[in-house]
């Protein structure tokens, strides 16, 4: 898709207008990165996919499958990708970095009804967030270009 003429002709205005694109971190607990371990391969494609149509969206409040969490977590600042995979509903907990256009991943995890997996999935992305900024550290993720 990256030879498309539309694809091409937004990232040719996108560069001549100075607009930047989204960049998208990961949380590193023991060098890795634990979303990766809770998707499936299609479940990878799925995440993927939505990185790449978020990426050029200005507000966050326009991303597809974004949702603000509620309490002490939207306190914190934040907020959750919703995507259905595996039969599964899929999440990705996150927050947003210093920078302009920055957003980080805290921690992958799926529940069906209110049964998240794992189980504290919400207060361990609290825990993280708050490791975050005092300077935990994050890897910058690589988007597979070639779905």
């Amino acid at each position: 898709m990256k030879n498309h003429k539309k694809v091409i002709q937004y990232e040719q205005a996108a560069t001549e207008t100075g607009e930047r694109l989204w960049h998208f971190f990961d949380y590193l607990l023991n060098g890795r990165s634990d979303i990766e371990d809770r998707l499936s391969e299609g479940g990878k494609d799925l995440f993927d996919a939505l990185l790449k149509q978020n990426r050029k969206t200005n507000l966050p409040i326009h991303w597809g499958g974004m949702k603000i969490l509620q309490g002490e977590y939207k306190a914190e600042g934040l907020w959750e990708w919703r995507f259905f995979s595996d039969g599964c509903q899929q999440r990705v907990i996150g927050m947003f970095g210093e920078k302009r256009k920055q957003a980080i991943f805290l921690i992958g995890c799926y529940h069906k009804q209110k049964v998240y997996t794992p189980p504290n999935c919400l207060d361990t992305a609290l825990l993280r967030a708050k490791a975050v900024r005092k300077g935990a550290p994050v890897r910058e993720r690589a988007i597979r270009e070639n779905l």
